[in-house]
């Protein structure tokens, strides 16, 4: 007798030979046919029943259906029917015109409805052509068919799970099989489910329902906007198009109950819009409207860092908090740069600073690529934060704190490590109670306390196990994982814009700076031969500009001559070594050398341009009469020298001469001293 077998209808070999089937063997033939063809006649084991196979009784041709269940229990149409893949894949994916899908409900009565549409149509030409052969005229076809869907409509919930609403009209019930067959199974869709043309709100009302909502000087609700409406169809009030002018004409608008007006306006297609003119917080919104991205965190330090400021939940005046600004490495998961101050103010400047000071002490290139927050960072970004100066990539957020990384970050340490000290000061409206306030007071704690504490706190968040390599920390981490593709420290396009700047000279090839002397060169060597006369053709002698910046040491890290606005050449501290010959290393040896090199550049150069230099003889050929207009009137006024004639005076020698011209003494005879006096 036929029997269960999980929840499905079976019966055996032996219960079909030989009433049905001369032989096993027929019977298995008929079954492999079956199989092959993909219809017909179907196994359900392979001999787990005992060592007997088993086979659906539904599958099995109507008559031996009839014998096992009884003509009460079957049905003409189950012969025919089978769930349509096709309908189930159709209104799956069936979508309106404002994108939304069908219910589930309505996709499972859709797939009832055209899989036994699919089943009538079927019976239908097996029935005329039955009666046809059989020499009749077909007649009532279609009151037929709609008696075997009413009849098979417990048959389909019962075995199939399955429901179908078709017409119990005979006429209504033909035309939308006809429409099936002709339209196929888009023509089983209700129009009165999201009807584009049933909708109260048109485009036209939208657009003066959020207008009103979103642009009036306060923020109406939705039932002040709802008598708004009321009284402007009513001509109580006029409302206006301020970008065109226009007045808006009551008599082409619809009136709308509360709940459509308050439906409309809590829909997410208006609130999108009206709530980006009301929102008064740029975060709030984001989260409601915005999606974030997802991204996989990479391998190498240095790729990128994220940079935000934070302010330390810990007061050390009434009212007054500490600023640090801090620079976190994405992939390696730790602080790279970190300044701190009681204000934000010149604290950005000062931050990125200290980032070229640690990259350099630490002889790390910078990272490649920067993403920050609009309010402290948009102000460079023409300077040094345009790309390819400072970083290669930067990425500047417009007060977007979901696309900063170090948001969580500061999240972590505000909570994991701050919230632990004394005098945290916790916000009003944490969501999580752990991190909401307590019954107890916070205390003022000194500055140099809090700052003590923030340090320490980096020290050990730097100091903790990476996520990805446990066995690392994350400091670790970051000295072993640099980027391999990271390009050098572009100094040239930081310095300018971040260094110091001194007024001085060049003087015989030397430049003063911080008590010290420094050298021309380019690209961190130090100038000689050609390449030191060019600069010197240049520089020697001029008033420079030194553009610098000093390492965490307060020496100079790098600086650069600068004449006007125009680069000269980078300038180098002058080597300097051991006078003891035994006293010199190997760099001593190296740095006397490259002394020497420069010195003797500039002395060989002058030797060249004085041997270049000929001997010349200048020969005065003006003839031309010279004027003597131009007189000192103290040389012309000045009384002559007069010598008294006297025979009773004698003459100091009988060879002494008086120059005439020259009104001067003169002495033909050189005589002793003694002879003079």
């Amino acid at each position: 007798m036929p029997h269960y077998h999980n929840n499905i209808l079976v019966v055996t070999y032996d219960e079909l030979v030989p009433k049905f089937y001369k032989s096993v063997n027929s019977l298995k033939a008929t079954v492999y046919r079956s199989e092959k063809r993909g219809y017909g006649i179907k196994k359900l084991t392979r001999g787990h029943n005992n060592g007997k196979s088993l086979i659906v009784v539904d599958s099995l041709p109507p008559y031996i259906c009839e014998y096992f269940l009884g003509k009460a229990n079957f049905h003409i149409l189950e012969q025919y029917f089978a769930i349509d893949s096709g309908a189930v894949e159709f209104f799956q994916n069936y979508k309106f015109d404002d994108g939304t899908y069908l219910d589930e409900d309505k996709q499972d009565l859709y797939v009832g409805n055209a899989s036994v549409l699919s089943a009538i149509w079927k019976l239908k030409i097996a029935r005329e052509t039955e009666i046809i052969n059989k020499g009749h005229r077909p007649k009532r076809i279609w009151e037929s068919l709609l008696k075997d869907t009413q009849t098979f409509q417990t048959r389909l919930i019962d075995k199939y799970e399955l429901q179908c609403n078709l017409p119990e009209n005979c006429r209504r019930f033909q035309t939308v099989a006809q429409k099936f067959l002709e339209h196929g199974y888009s023509s089983l869709v209700s129009k009165k489910f999201k009807n584009k043309n049933a909708i109260k709100v048109t485009d036209q009302t939208g657009i003066l329902l959020e207008s009103l909502f979103a642009t009036q000087n306060h923020k109406p609700t939705p039932t002040e906007i709802y008598k708004d409406y009321d009284a402007f169809l009513a001509g109580y009030i006029e409302v206006v198009n301020n970008n065109t002018g226009e007045i808006y004409n009551p008599k082409e608008f619809a009136k709308l109950s509360k709940a459509t007006i308050t439906n409309y306006l809590a829909n997410w297609e208006s609130k999108i819009g009206t709530y980006a003119l009301r929102s008064g917080d740029r975060q709030k919104f984001m989260e409601q409207f915005s999606i974030p991205h997802q991204m996989k965190q990479g391998v190498f330090a240095g790729s990128i860092i994220s940079v935000d400021d934070v302010c330390l939940p810990i007061e050390y005046a009434k009212g007054q908090r500490p600023w640090f600004y801090l620079a976190y490495d994405i992939n390696a998961e730790c602080i790279t740069t970190w300044v701190y101050g009681k204000s934000k103010e010149g604290i950005i400047t000062e931050f990125y600073q200290q980032m070229v000071r640690n990259y350099t002490e630490w002889e790390l290139p910078l990272p490649a690529e920067l993403e920050a927050e609009s309010s402290l960072n948009s102000s460079f970004k023409d300077t040094f934060l345009r790309e390819g100066n400072m970083f290669q990539h930067v990425r500047i957020e417009a007060n977007k704190a979901r696309a900063k990384r170090i948001e969580r970050f500061n999240k972590d340490w505000r909570y994991h490590y701050m919230k632990k000290l004394k005098g945290f000061r916790a916000r009003p409206h944490a969501r999580s109670e752990a991190n909401q306030p307590g019954p107890e007071k916070a205390e003022i704690v000194p500055y140099e306390k809090i700052i003590e504490a923030a340090l320490t706190a980096i020290q050990e968040f730097n100091n903790s196990p990476h996520s990805k390599e446990p066995e690392l920390s994350k400091w670790e981490y970051f000295l072993q994982k640099q980027n391999p593709r990271a390009k050098a420290i572009n100094y040239r396009g930081i310095i300018p814009y971040l260094g110091h700047t001194r007024k001085s000279s060049c003087n015989v090839g030397q430049v003063k700076l911080q008590s010290n002397k420094f050298l021309l060169g380019n690209d961190g060597e130090i100038a000689t031969g050609e390449d030191l006369i060019k600069l010197m053709n240049v520089i020697e002698g001029e008033d420079i500009s030194i553009k610098w910046l000093d390492d965490n040491d307060y020496n100079v890290m790098k600086a650069y001559a600068y004449i006007g606005d125009k680069f000269i050449c980078e300038l180098l501290p002058k080597p300097n070594y051991h006078r003891a010959i035994e006293d010199q290393t190997p760099e001593d040896i190296a740095a006397r050398t490259l002394m020497s090199k420069y010195a003797m550049s500039i002395e060989g150069f002058a030797n060249k341009r004085r041997k270049s230099i000929d001997k010349v003889t200048i020969i005065d050929t003006n003839t031309r009469p010279k004027k003597t207009d131009f007189k000192i009137r103290e040389l012309h006024e000045k009384t002559p020298i007069q010598f008294i004639e006297s025979s009773e005076i004698q003459p100091l020698h009988d060879s002494c001469e008086f120059n005439d011209d020259l009104n001067t003494y003169e002495s033909p005879i050189k005589q002793s001293l003694a002879d003079r006096f």
